[in-house]
């Protein structure tokens, strides 16, 4: 056989080889995977008691967002909120030097960039907001801790009070020449600061608009514009922070008379039955405390060494709730001296397609939310104690997205369902 032939059979041959497969396992569609599926065991639901209270004692000092506006809830349910916003307006470190009868102030713009706006509606809707802004009689402290109950008195020298539209990304505020008077200084960062105390920003009454303020955004800010008199035709431009380099604190008021919510209007330490119904607000609101210690002594006594391979805890919402649903629901621990910490399952990284949408994040389609709580209860049943588990909305600090959830009466109630094995 000639050498060229050879090649060729040979050639031909190698087609016919297993051809070794190096392509990695996906996890695609794993996300579709209930968790459910994945354990042997036991399938139990644990009965709950549940009541709403007041999410009491805010700190609104130290965050990259926040909210001002006001909104009345025309269903009755929540009642009113308002939201101020206060910040300091910080020079440059190097301080500023404004007092030189040769500068001439040209006008001074507030920019806000703005995340979200509360109730939603398409970007391309305009809106009309009648916006305030004061300076304010008492200084905002960096140092100082501000919780959402706290208000800080304001000067009656006003900066801007009038008409804006917003579109989609940002408020431009111009201020009057009342501005020139708290800018016009030479001094060091911390003596402005001292002096000039800070301003307020909110909305005038019925406005039902609730803005958040992206303070990490760079230009979120005050400019201040200018010339000199010997060279009008040759602007600039001064910048200072009111972003978050800058302190903030923000008020947030509820009024709560002849809502569903009327029993904190005169009793913050009080608590609403959960039933039929239960309220979460972000902004200083309200948050759902749940309790399972009857059931946990009940279960542990029959099944002292089951183990938990999966739970969740599911909130379905009610009929009535918002359509503008907060994005996130978080789970926290009440310890017996109580104060508060999130359960294990939060700090714990699992698998990104088997849990992804679960862990806390609204779901359109089920209208329900879902947590994973499965070394909560299982502490729960080791301890044999449950002193409260609490659910808060995530960045109740900065958004206005409210929901209610069924109560434990219901046909659909919040519950916790769990798989285990002895």
């Amino acid at each position: 056989m000639k050498l060229h032939k050879l090649f060729t059979l040979l050639a031909i041959a190698s087609l016919f080889l297993p051809v070794a497969c190096t392509e990695k396992e996906s996890g695609l569609g794993l996300e579709l995977q209930d968790p459910f599926t994945l354990y042997n065991g036991t399938r139990d639901t644990v009965e709950l008691t549940a009541c709403t209270i007041l999410d009491d004692s805010l700190s609104t000092s130290g965050y990259s967002a926040a909210v001002f506006g006001n909104y009345a809830d025309p269903t009755g349910t929540f009642g009113k909120v308002n939201a101020i916003l206060y910040s300091q307006v910080m020079p440059l470190a190097s301080g500023i030097n404004n007092t030189s009868s040769s500068i001439q102030f040209d006008s001074a713009v507030i920019t806000l960039v703005i995340d979200s706006v509360y109730p939603i509606m398409p970007d391309s809707t305009a809106r009309n907001v009648h916006v305030i802004v004061k300076q304010l009689a008492e200084e905002l402290l960096s140092d100082t801790a501000y919780y959402s109950t706290q208000e800080l008195q304001l000067s009656s020298n006003t900066l801007f009070d009038g008409d804006v539209t917003y579109y989609a990304d940002s408020l431009k505020l111009k201020l009057n020449e009342n501005a020139f008077s708290m800018l016009r200084d030479s001094c060091s960062q911390a003596d402005f600061l001292h002096r000039s105390k800070g301003i307020a920003i909110y909305l005038a009454d019925n406005a039902q608009t609730m803005f958040t303020v992206d303070l990490a955004a760079t230009n979120t800010r005050l400019t201040l514009y200018y010339h000199y008199s010997n060279n009008p035709e040759s602007p600039y431009n001064y910048t200072f922070t009111i972003n978050s380099e800058a302190s903030h604190a923000m008020h947030y008021g509820h009024t709560y008379n002849g809502s569903a919510l009327a029993p904190f209007a005169t009793n913050r330490k009080d608590s609403i039955a959960g039933t039929e119904k239960l309220y979460l607000e972000p902004l200083g609101g309200t948050r759902i405390r749940l309790n399972m210690q009857s059931y946990i002594s009940a279960f542990r006594e029959k099944h002292p060494y089951a183990v938990i391979h999966y739970a969740e805890l599911v909130l379905p919402t009610h009929s009535d709730s918002d359509t503008s649903t907060p994005v996130r629901i978080l789970a926290l621990k009440r310890e017996a001296n109580g104060t508060s910490t999130y359960v294990t399952d939060a700090n714990v990284i699992t698998n990104q397609y088997t849990y992804s949408g679960f862990d806390g994040f609204y779901n359109r389609e089920k209208k329900q939310y879902r947590l994973r709580v499965t070394r909560h209860l299982q502490e729960l049943l080791r301890s044999g104690k449950d002193y409260g588990t609490e659910l808060i909305i995530d960045a109740r600090r900065s958004s206005a997205f409210r929901a209610i959830i069924n109560g434990t009466s219901t046909d659909n109630p919040i519950h916790i369902d769990f798989i285990y094995s002895e």
